[in-house]
């Protein structure tokens, strides 16, 4: 074949096509970049981590605190390359942190919706502590302030307790106050909640239907009577139910999360391109 007929194949002028758009790529393109199961944390990314969490914080992290950052930084990451990977991003403007949350809720959304009775009991079982039914009162309280009745103080007490155990309605005696005079199948954490921590340990050593006290809180002293007490008691499911179903909930949720996001982790190696700083 002459060399004026070759240069007139058409196959030939396809491979030069070929070659030059080629070309032209690489030349728009740049050098090819890292390859894409890497993660690198090159010095600049590190340093961005350390002046953001001095920003928020105003001090350097500590090593520990500084080892968490990356391992964030690179959790996100990864996330991101996998939620661009099954195409999260498409037309979507949002950073890369909301791609890395979409392919949070991939996990999330792999959790039982309901789960037996069986799982629940065992998760009660295993974690009683957490869900004891406090102790339970039905009380009055008259309230008297120490510092109004500086001079006369033991005076207006021993008067106050001899007017309620002679059956004086107690409406009409003590100090004025924004404290309920009166509460009503309240627990333990509720009443410490309205008179503080003391006032309730001291409860544990009133008889139920006697004025007794003075028995002292925040705010000054009081004379109570409990009408109806319950003591504390361990809970059956039926009690706890619906704390116990969302806390197993949840505590899949995480486990599942972090299996996931490990089964991602193994597909990449990580190569930090810079120094972490003593803590």
């Amino acid at each position: 074949m002459k060399a004026g007929t070759i240069w007139r194949e058409p196959l030939l002028h396809f491979f030069f096509l070929g070659l030059l758009l080629f070309l032209l790529y690489r030349l728009v393109a740049g050098p090819a970049g890292p390859a894409a199961e890497e993660i690198v944390v090159d010095q600049a990314r590190l340093e961005s981590l350390v002046a953001n969490f001095e920003k928020t914080w105003r001090r350097a992290p500590t090593e520990d605190e500084l080892q968490n950052l990356v391992d964030a930084w690179v959790r996100e990451e990864i996330l991101y390359r996998e939620g661009v990977a099954v195409g999260f991003d498409l037309n979507d403007p949002v950073i890369r942190r909301r791609v890395a949350q979409k392919m949070s809720f991939v996990a999330d959304g792999m959790v039982p919706e309901n789960p037996s009775d069986a799982e629940l009991q065992d998760w009660l079982t295993n974690n009683l502590a957490d869900y004891s039914i406090p102790a339970t009162y039905s009380l009055r309280q008259v309230y008297i302030d120490p510092q109004r009745h500086a001079d006369d103080l033991d005076t207006v007490l021993d008067e106050t307790l001899g007017a309620l155990q002679r059956g004086a309605d107690p409406a009409s005696l003590g100090d004025s106050t924004l404290l309920l005079s009166e509460v009503s199948s309240a627990s333990s954490n509720d009443v410490a909640r309205i008179f503080g921590s003391v006032f309730v340990e001291s409860l544990a050593d009133i008889a139920v239907g006697e004025w007794a006290g003075p028995v002292r809180s925040g705010y000054g002293l009081h004379y109570v009577k409990i009408s109806e007490y319950a003591p504390p008691r361990k809970p059956e499911l039926p009690d706890v139910r619906a704390a116990v179903e969302r806390d197993l909930l949840n505590d899949k949720a995480e486990r599942i999360n972090e299996s996931f996001y490990e089964s991602l982790r193994g597909r990449y190696t990580v190569r930090i391109e810079a120094e972490l700083p003593d803590g």
